[in-house]
């Protein structure tokens, strides 16, 4: 082979499997006027946190990613994790449209699930958060880099919590002369459902054709519809007229209650509960550095509405971060500092629950009555809250949280390379809750006025040692070498009140000790303490030869005394190519392959998990949801008494004593959770560091899962415990490549610069044991189809096979409630009829692939970005068929599909046809594709030329434009709007993701 060939054409080859073409590749290697073009920066020295130490990011061994912060700075959103979407590979996130920003994460797979605790450990400024949910309570703006700790080797320093992988995250310190800083932005946010809820004279055809293909009088389904046929009895030939409304006044107007105040309508509840919103968002900042002091002070503003009128999150922050030196730079003290005040409502809360009754209450149910009530049930409808009461009902209850959360530290460094350092770190928050729910009626639901209040506060104080000493030995071989200790201890409480009965609904009047009825209060607690021992050791033998070991022993008071302490070991070993001699390859800068293998744990379970709960239950009625019939209790309206409470004196009133009942099960024997992971990685910079990359395979096995059983009712009053049982393997791979190009285009007076950078990662999941008493708790029958050696995701139901078309198809079905026009099940064992031996495994909610690309083009003082993400792979349950395809429940509204149902006229429908009844219906007609591509973000912006600036003192002035969510692509087939939020197995529906268009500006003076 020709190896001067093979090298000349390989960087040619590689640009166009990139997909920037031959001219890329020249331009990033031509020369200008001024000689060679200067290679950019490599991403390989940039400094990364990796756990009580920094390390620069081509010396590591571990997996771990940086967050381009550069690319998301200008992102509206409460939550810097939520703007991290498709930013780093093996990392899926899934967030909604709720102005608090809600997010969850995964990294590299799941446990057990909802059985399980899946969310990483967040580290803020070196202080371990007590929150598993999006960090809200950050501004974003303060945020100077984000890692993601993936694998065990680099999360390992973490211990005992870092199982699920651990985010790293840094805020601002001062740097330069004194600067002030501002960012402003405005957003506009824009939803709509797709679903298209029936009018009311949409309804009154659609439920005429259910009745009449269920053989049914239609004139008998629902009082509110009284239909003048075209035939007797009424058929298939439709109707001439219909009477909506089931009382009239006397000047004609129709009604749907007796009492004549509730007039027939056509309310669009969707529209009726959404709205255009607005983000506002601003930041003012100030730093400065001089040779002995750094300072960092911000004030940031964020005030959220979303798309469901009156939901809304505000948060003001405050942040100070200093240090100074002294000593000749022997010593420094320093500080992060955060306070939080942040407010919501609790329409943030029930916006799903809302929108779920917009979507289903009957348009012919008007907004108000005609005397200034809400309007609501009637004979004829779904008995429930409308949902405009709901909202007006619930926008002036409100959660206060404030936060305190920082450090102070000192460190001290007596010699060259050996520094020592304290740190006293706290996150104190606490949060107050409000809701006063006035009485009254909406429609013939009788609303009993209530008011809730609680109040809990919780605080953990981690104190943090640690002896770091970096020393060099005979030039080539350099060690840092770090020891520490860490005390973590953690409280909280909380105390609540509730109460009726008030004589005024205002809100000076509506406080406990106004309340005459129904006044209960309650509290409770919880305290845990983590003590922990770590120790790391890197070395590198002249920039080729890397390795580090790190172990951590943990120590909780969550676990009993037998088992209290766990270790956790790892190692890791880099070998870095490029460096060696004979490595002669000139267009490849860097190239170093990784190896590790380590422990973490788990500790998140209850502190009471070992010990026997028992608890009172003052009340003596069943707490089964249907009474239970014994021989001491005889009769199907015997109620068993299983309370506490009793009746000593037998008088029938007064104060009853109570005893104790037991409630959960303690286990003495419980152990660590541990995942075990191998990972191997390569690192490499090519093409005079324009292309970088990384590429990474593991396998994660999680074993002694710490999970809550789910007994049968046999095993007795409080059988429930949690347990140590149940390994599940997560393995895949990660991608993430980056492309930087200077093109030099004719007739333009500057290069245009432009970068591309994707990840791509995949994922396979398994559970390879389960206890007995945790099998039952997911899908399959328990015992012939399980989900051993299949996904904890995995889904088992009735397949669909069509619908039936013709009355010889139902006969030979066997299928119970089957019906020309309906859906057909598979009768998977063929065995001519169809019962639960017909259900099968159908998928899994797991995604084959998730990934993200992004692209930056800049020209002068001209930059964009645009940013995908996608998911490709997996199920996804739509709910929303039952509203939108099924006409079974005649006292809610149907959505615009059932329009296209199956007919005799229109046969290719893939909708069943209409129908009071539908029998047994296949899941798997629930089950989508879960795939998905979305333009995540569309943004332009302008930074103005010191021409501009320098007349009115201005160091920096930019102003941008920005869209996101603008465009989604999924598969044909896929009729859920959003495939990125299914609501699996739920009628709620998750807030929506809206469209946004923000304009903002960024200055500094």
């Amino acid at each position: 082979m020709n190896h001067k060939v093979w090298f000349v054409k390989v960087p040619t080859v590689l640009a166009a499997l990139l997909g920037v073409g031959s001219a890329g590749v020249v331009a990033a290697q031509e020369t200008s006027a001024q000689g060679v073009v200067e290679a950019p920066e490599s991403t390989l020295d940039v400094i990364v946190v990796t756990g009580y130490s920094t390390q620069k990011k081509k010396d590591i061994v571990g997996a771990v990613s940086v967050a381009d912060l550069g690319e998301i700075a200008d992102r509206p959103s409460g939550s810097i994790i939520q703007n991290l979407q498709g930013q780093i590979p093996g990392v899926q996130i899934n967030t909604d449209g709720n102005p608090s920003g809600n997010t969850s994460v995964l990294i590299r797979g799941q446990g057990l699930g909802p059985l399980g605790f899946n969310a990483p450990l967040y580290i803020v400024d070196g202080v371990p958060l007590n929150t598993t949910t999006g960090l809200q309570e950050l501004n974003p703006k303060d945020i100077e880099s984000v890692q993601v700790l993936r694998d065990a080797a680099s999360a390992a320093i973490y211990g005992a919590r870092a199982a699920n992988g651990v985010i790293v995250i840094t805020t601002k310190r001062g740097t330069g002369h004194m600067d002030l800083n501002i960012t402003a932005s405005e957003t506009r946010q824009y939803f709509s459902y797709n679903i298209n809820p029936l009018t009311t004279d949409q309804r009154a055809a659609v439920l005429y054709q259910a009745a009449i293909n269920s053989g049914t009088d239609p004139n008998t389904v629902s009082n509110l519809y009284k239909y003048a046929c075209k035939t007797t009895p009424c058929g298939a030939s439709g109707f001439n007229s219909v009477t909506i409304g089931a009382y009239t006044d006397a000047a004609g107007n129709r009604y749907i209650d007796p009492a004549l105040t509730q007039r027939v309508s056509n309310t669009n509840w969707f529209k009726a509960v959404t709205e255009d919103s607005k983000i506002t968002e601003s930041t003012v900042s100030l730093s400065n550095s001089t040779e002995d002091s750094r300072f960092y002070s911000s004030v940031g503003y964020y005030d959220a509405h979303g798309v469901v009128k009156d939901s809304q999150f505000r948060r003001l922050t405050f942040r100070i971060n200093a240090d100074h030196t002294f000593f000749d730079s022997k010593l420094t003290v320093g500080d992060n500092l955060l306070l939080t005040d942040q407010k919501e409502n609790a329409v943030n809360y029930n916006a799903a629950f809302i929108l779920a009754q917009a979507l289903e209450t009957q348009s012919i149910i008007p907004i108000y009555t005609t005397t200034g009530g809400y309007g609501g049930p009637a004979a004829g409808t779904t008995d429930h809250r409308q949902p405009v009461e709901v909202l007006n009902d619930t926008k002036g209850a409100t959660s206060d949280l404030h936060k305190l959360l920082g450090n102070v530290y000192a460190e001290l460094r007596p010699v060259d390379g050996l520094t020592l350092r304290t740190s006293l770190g706290s996150d104190y928050s606490q949060k107050y809750y409000r809701n006063y729910t006035p009485g009254g009626y909406t429609g013939n639901v009788l609303l009993i006025d209530n008011l809730n209040t609680s109040h809990i506060w919780n605080r953990s104080i981690t104190v943090t040692d640690t002896v770091d000493y970096n020393f060099t030995l005979w030039a080539k071989n350099h060690f840092d070498v770090l020891g520490g200790y860490e005390n973590i201890d953690y409280h909280t409480e909380n105390f609540y009140g509730a109460g009726s009965g008030f004589a005024s609904a205002a809100d000076t009047y509506t406080f406990l000790t106004q309340a005459t009825q129904n006044v209960t209060a309650g509290g409770g607690g919880d305290s845990w303490t983590l003590r922990s021992y770590f120790g790391k050791l890197n070395y590198d033998y002249d920039g080729k030869y890397l390795v580090s070991a790190t172990i951590r022993r943990d120590g909780s008071s969550r676990f009993g005394a037998n088992n209290r302490w766990g270790i956790f070991p790892s190692a890791a070993v880099g070998w870095r190519l490029s460096q060696e001699d004979f490595f002669k390859i000139k267009w490849i800068n860097d190239l170093k392959f990784r190896l590790s293998d380590g422990t973490n744990g788990n500790q998140e379970i209850s502190t009471a998990a070992g010990t026997t709960i028992y608890s009172p239950r003052y009340s003596t009625t069943s707490l089964f949801a249907n009474p239970v019939g014994t021989s001491t209790c005889p009769g199907p309206n015997c109620q068993q008494e299983i309370g506490t409470a009793y009746d000593l004196n037998g008088v029938n009133t007064g104060t009853l004593p109570s005893g104790f009942a037991k409630t959960a099960t303690g286990n003495p024997n419980l152990k660590w959770e541990t995942s075990k992971q191998i990972n191997l990685g390569v690192d490499f910079l090519m093409f005079n560091n324009r292309l970088d990359g990384a590429f990474d395979i593991y396998r994660k096995r999680t074993s002694n899962i710490l999970t809550t059983t789910v007994p049968l009712a046999t095993a007795g009053e409080g059988a429930q415990s949690i347990v140590n049982g149940g390994t599940v393997d997560n393995r895949g791979w990660e991608l993430e490549l980056g492309h930087r190009i200077e093109l030099n285009i004719p007739h333009l007076s500057s290069p245009l610069n432009l970068h591309f950078s994707g990840n791509l990662s995949h994922a396979t999941n398994k559970v390879i044991s389960l206890p007995v008493s945790v099998v039952n708790a997911y899908p399959g029958n328990g015992s012939t189809q399980t989900i051993l050696g299949r996904s904890i995701n995995s889904i088992f139901g009735y397949s669909a096979g069509g619908i039936f078309q013709n009355a010889a198809q139902v006969a030979a079905s066997g299928q119970p409630g089957a019906y020309v026009g309906g859906l057909r099940i598979v009768d998977v064992n063929h065995d001519g009829k169809i019962d639960a031996n017909d259900q099968r495994f159908l998928g899994t909610t797991d995604p084959k692939y998730i990934f993200g690309v992004n692209f930056d083009a800049n020209y002068q003082d001209w930059s964009f970005n645009m940013a995908w993400q996608g998911v490709k792979g997996g199920l996804i349950f739509n709910y929303f068929k039952g509203l939108t395809d099924f006409t079974a429940n005649p006292g809610a509204n149907y959505g615009g599909r059932v329009l296209s149902a199956w007919t005799p006229a229109n046969t290719g429908s893939s909708i069943p046809a209409a129908a009071l009844s539908y029998g047994q219906v296949p899941d798997s007609y629930f089950y989508e594709s879960a795939s998905y591509i979305k333009l995540r973000n569309l943004a332009l912006a302008y930074t103005f030329p010191e021409s501009l600036r320098a007349p009115v003192h201005v160091k920096r002035l930019r102003v941008y434009l920005q869209g996101e969510n603008l465009l989604i692509i999924k598969p044909k087939g896929t009729v859920l709007q959003d495939p990125e939020q299914p609501n699996v197995g739920d009628p709620i529906p998750p807030f929506p993701i809206p469209k946004r268009f923000t304009v903002g500006f960024e200055g500094s003076f």
